[in-house]
């Protein structure tokens, strides 16, 4: 052998060495992505109190959810729609609360005839999972890789319960109560009963307890509320929700669980050593981190699937709101948070409220692909790549079919509201706006100018464009939730005058009742000049409307004013313009 044959053996052998070291560790780091996922946390949540759903659909779901690593799912077992467990010591709550007179949740809701019925009534709609089949469906889940990780709400959306039994009832009020009373001891025998056999059930190391949205209206007229808050030297019964979670909280951890509450829950801001579901914005996950808390994030502005996924004309009904794939898509649960804040963070979750969404089909075309996304975020920490993605998750499409998953085309995807793409400008551009009645803070959409910026909003209510009026019960001394006055700083000439309104019934946004628009040259005496109103519409599907006064007045104050149909309803305007040229007053085509 000469030197150089010498030579080049030794090199082919150490370049197939660096070769197969580069593919072991290539191999290791594909092997460690796989079993070392960014987060633990990889959830969906499914509502099944509004709608009852079979064993066999959740089945379904289960195993296509596991083959994307979804390692959680969260039954929002009961609410006001319905009690879907069967619990032993409290026969009543499948025998009557698990059955209501409407199919129609909406209906139910508002309006209709809300009453719980009797198992085997001819107009009983409903259902529940027995222990057994529970059971099964926990082993099931286990198998695949999933924990079911079980939901009781306390002490609100608890109407079903106290309807039921009526003795967990605050004292001194009538009617129905949404809310179980935190200074009845009642309460947390039920609660701690309840909670025995839904622990022997789900063997998951997290019980979810709700926490949310608890109305307390009942708690200020409730003497023994009254009381046990001074006894407990709070400051108002408020203070009592925080009370009920604590000793809840103490329960499970006596039991060997860990308790997950909605991020409400952190009003009690002594409570920690708690899972904290975030469901509004990152300023409640901070603050969860602060006291103490693990996170799970879950913003209804990222992973709220019963939101419209495109445009609303197009899509089945919805509670509103507009949810893209392409913004699930972008969510980063840690954006923003300190890297120690991060590490107290467990993952993410996607939830389908289905006040709305009556079939297994429904369901299905709510949650996918969305929810795929969520999945590919919990792996890989965020998704860099979306269009990338969307293709990939399109190529799945005959893998789908075959499952039988309803679920959403992007392929047919319309995208956001065209008006809203481009900001447009007339005479009411950076005028003065006085006014007389204040704006939501909740839907301040940028504040004095936002009606006046030349920023259309797009297809939901909750998307910074919007601004909301929310009308009163004092609807006798100020009649109008949006009442203001545009100065153009001296008089001139008005041609035309444009209001633009959103009327999304499932949010309880209605066109207003009554809108008039009036003028005035020196501020002080009005002249109406403009009157229209709508009818209350439920059950309605979005609607964009503007409505236009067209003539020639001399003036250089406008006020415009709107009542909404009934106290607790919304008004909801994006845009006045002041003479631009526009087709006729309608209705949009969508």
């Amino acid at each position: 052998m000469t030197i150089f044959s010498f030579l080049r053996n030794v090199t082919r052998v150490l370049c197939v060495g660096a070769l197969l070291s580069c593919t072991s560790l290539v191999q290791a780091q594909e092997k460690e992505n796989v079993i070392s996922p960014a987060y633990s946390w990889r959830g969906c949540m499914l509502d099944l109190s509004r709608h009852f759903f079979t064993t066999d659909f959740l089945r379904k779901q289960i195993d296509f959810l596991a083959e994307h690593k979804i390692n959680r799912l969260h039954l929002h077992l009961t609410d006001a729609g319905g009690w879907r467990i069967e619990i032993k010591k409290y026969p009543r709550l499948t025998e009557i609360a698990a059955w209501r007179t409407e199919s129609d949740w909406h209906k139910w809701w508002i309006g209709g005839d809300r009453r719980y019925l009797h198992e085997g009534d001819s107009a009983a709609y409903g259902g529940y999972y027995t222990q057994d089949e529970l059971r099964a469906l926990v082993a099931y889940a286990q198998e695949k890789g999933i924990t079911i990780v079980p939901e009781i709400e306390m002490p609100g959306h608890s109407e079903e319960v106290t309807a039921t039994y009526p003795e967990l009832k605050c004292v001194g009020n009538e009617g129905a109560q949404a809310d179980m009373c935190p200074s009845n001891e009642a309460t947390y025998t039920f609660l701690e009963n309840v909670l025995q056999e839904v622990m022997q059930i789900f063997p998951s190391h997290w019980i979810h307890i709700g926490g949310d949205e608890a109305s307390r209206d009942t708690w200020l007229k409730c003497t023994r509320c009254q009381q046990k808050a001074k006894e407990l030297g709070f400051n108002h019964v408020n203070e009592l929700q925080g009370y009920l979670i604590r000793r809840i909280q103490r329960f499970l951890t006596q039991n060997g669980r860990e308790m997950i509450a909605w991020d409400e829950a952190l009003e009690d801001t002594t409570l920690t050593g708690a899972t904290i579901m975030v469901w509004r914005n990152a300023a409640a996950a901070r603050q969860a981190i602060r006291q103490g808390n693990k996170v799970i994030m879950s913003p209804t502005s990222h992973c709220y699937f019963d939101y419209h996924q495109d445009a609303p004309y197009l899509q089945p009904t919805g509670i509103g709101g507009y949810n893209t794939f392409n913004n699930v898509a972008g969510f980063d649960p840690a954006l923003g948070l300190s890297a120690e804040e991060r590490s107290y963070i467990l993952g993410l979750q996607g939830n389908l409220w289905t006040e709305f969404v009556e079939t297994p089909e429904h369901a299905e075309y709510m949650l996918y692909p969305r929810e795929l996304a969520i999945a590919e975020i919990g792996l890989k920490g965020r998704i860099s790549d979306i269009s990338h993605f969307r293709q990939s998750i399109i190529r799945q499409y005959p893998h789908l079919d075959s499952l039988g998953i309803h679920y959403f085309d992007l392929r047919k995807e319309v995208g956001e509201r065209p008006e809203s793409q481009t900001p447009k400008r007339s005479q009411a551009n950076d005028i003065k706006v006085v006014y007389h009645r204040p704006f939501s803070t909740y839907y301040p959409a940028g504040g004095n100018e936002a009606l006046i910026d030349g920023i259309y909003g797009g297809w939901s209510h909750t998307d910074g464009r919007w601004q909301g009026f929310c009308q009163s019960a004092d609807t006798i001394q100020k009649p109008y939730c949006m009442d203001l006055t545009l100065d153009l700083g001296k008089v001139k000439a008005v041609h035309n005058i444009d209001v633009e309104f959103l009327q999304n019934s499932e949010a309880w946004i209605y066109l207003p009742e009554d809108f008039r628009i009036s003028i005035s040259k020196n501020g002080r005496n009005f002249r109406e000049i403009f009157q229209k109103g709508i009818p209350r519409e439920p059950n309605s599907k979005p609607l964009y409307v503007h409505w236009r006064w067209i003539d020639t007045k001399k003036a250089r104050y406008i006020r415009l004013q709107a009542r909404a149909p009934h106290p607790g309803e919304w008004v909801f305007s994006d845009e006045v313009r002041i003479n631009e040229q526009r087709g006729k007053c309608g209705t949009k085509p969508y």
